[in-house]
């Protein structure tokens, strides 16, 4: 960890928490829609690609969080079981949403939770924490970008 990078950034609780609850969301993510590329019922295969890449994004964000916090002192919970909780998204259950329109649908609730989540840490880190800062802006992008895939797809959905 860089001192300066402490000294300058300060290692606020309030970013540190939010750094924890966003990992935690990212690897909650991650865990549905890696199950939900494994076990797709119906049409819902047809969209695995998908599914692969949105878990392989979720994963990247995870560790981009995680490298955050180790740069501040700080680790993310080990423990998945603290996900549910830290995430604020309780248990996903992705076992009960394998069917394409099911799947896509809940899983458009947790990409909201996520932007709202990197707003309110780039908002309180502006001016601040420059890198945490610029990180909540990438990621607040990514989730925003996966929030329209996802609302097309559903939408071509609608057309079928």
């Amino acid at each position: 960890m860089g001192k300066k990078n402490i000294e300058i950034a300060g290692p606020s609780d309030g970013t540190i928490e939010m750094l924890k609850k966003a990992y935690a969301l990212e690897m909650s993510a991650f865990h549905y829609w890696f199950y939900i590329d494994q076990y797709a019922e119906g049409l819902g295969f047809l969209h695995s690609d998908f599914y692969s890449e949105s878990a392989n994004d979720e994963l990247e964000h995870a560790k981009k969080v995680a490298l955050r916090l180790d740069q501040l002192g700080a680790k993310a919970t080990d423990n998945p079981q603290d996900w549910a909780e830290v995430s604020g998204l309780g248990n996903l259950e992705p076992g009960k949403h394998v069917t394409l329109r099911n799947a896509l649908e809940y899983a458009l609730e947790f990409e909201r939770t996520a932007i709202a989540h990197y707003n309110e840490l780039a908002s309180s880190t502006q001016g601040k924490d420059h890198i945490t800062y610029h990180l909540a802006l990438d990621l607040v992008s990514d989730e925003a970008k996966d929030e329209q895939d996802i609302e097309d797809i559903l939408d071509k959905l609608e057309i079928s």
